[in-house]
C-alpha cells in the first residue's frame, strides 16, 4: 500500500471520528437542552394580564381561561415553516397566547425571540384591533439592559400591528445597541406574523369564546 493511500485512509478515518463524535455530542445536547417547548405558566400569565389586562386577578386569569396558549393547528400556521422563511430577520416566533374572553377579547400576544449581546432577548408583544396594545420583555441576560429606557415600550404602543418599527430612531443612542437591536427585531417578527395570521388569530380565539359561551353569537 503506497504512503499516499495510507495518508487518506487515516484522514478519512479522523473524519469519521470527529463526525461520530459531532453526533454524539449533538445527540446529548438534545437530551440535556431540549428544544424550546412554549408553555403558559404562571409567569408568562402574569406578564401577559400586565400588558394586556383581563380584568381578572393573574391567578384567575390562566386558571378560567382568560388567557390561553393557542395552538398553531388553531389557526392555520406552522411556526417552524415561518421561522424558516424569515431566517434573515435574525429573530424567530416562540408562540401565540390568546385572550377570547374578558376587557380585551380577542387580543392575542406573539412570544418571540432574538439574539442580544449576551444571549436571547425574549418579547411578548400585545396586539388589539390592528394596533400593539402592550409589550413587554419576558426574558434576558443583556449586560447593558440598565442603559435603555424604562418606557422603551412607549413607542410602539398603538402602532400598525402590520409594519415595521424602528425604535433605534425614536429612542435614539442607549449604550445598549445590541440589546436594543434584539428587542426591534423580536418585535418587528411579531408584526410580521400578525399580518399574515391576525385573521386567523381572531377567528380561532372568537371559537374558543362561542364554545365557551354557547348562547353568545360568535364575533366577526
Amino acid at each position: 500500500m503506497s504512503k499516499s493511500l495510507k495518508n487518506a485512509l487515516k484522514a478519512t478515518a479522523v473524519l469519521v471520528c470527529i463526525t461520530a463524535v459531532c453526533i454524539a455530542v449533538l445527540t446529548l445536547c438534545n437530551m440535556f437542552f431540549p428544544k424550546y417547548k412554549p408553555t403558559l405558566d404562571t409567569a408568562t400569565a402574569k406578564l401577559i394580564n400586565r400588558i394586556c389586562p383581563t380584568g381578572q386577578s393573574d391567578a384567575d386569569a390562566k386558571k378560567d381561561g382568560y388567557i390561553v396558549l393557542l395552538n398553531e393547528d388553531s389557526y392555520g400556521a406552522n411556526i417552524a415553516s415561518f421561522n424558516k422563511s424569515n431566517k434573515s430577520r435574525k429573530a424567530e416566533i416562540l408562540a401565540v397566547y390568546g385572550e377570547p374572553k374578558g376587557d380585551n377579547m380577542e387580543a392575542y400576544i406573539i412570544e418571540a425571540k432574538s439574539s442580544g449581546r449576551d444571549g436571547d432577548v425574549v418579547i411578548l408583544t400585545a396586539y388589539r384591533g390592528g394596533k400593539i396594545v402592550g409589550a413587554t420583555v419576558k426574558k434576558q441576560s443583556e449586560s447593558y439592559f440598565g442603559k435603555l429606557p424604562s418606557n422603551l415600550f412607549d413607542s410602539v404602543f398603538g402602532a400598525d400591528a402590520f409594519s415595521d418599527v424602528n425604535m433605534k430612531d425614536i429612542v435614539g443612542k442607549t449604550g445598549a445597541t445590541l440589546s436594543l437591536t434584539a428587542i426591534e427585531r423580536a418585535v418587528n417578527i411579531s408584526n410580521s406574523f400578525a399580518k399574515v395570521y391576525n385573521d386567523s388569530i381572531i377567528a380561532a380565539l372568537s371559537s374558543l369564546n362561542y364554545s365557551e359561551n354557547p348562547s353568545h353569537e360568535v364575533r366577526a
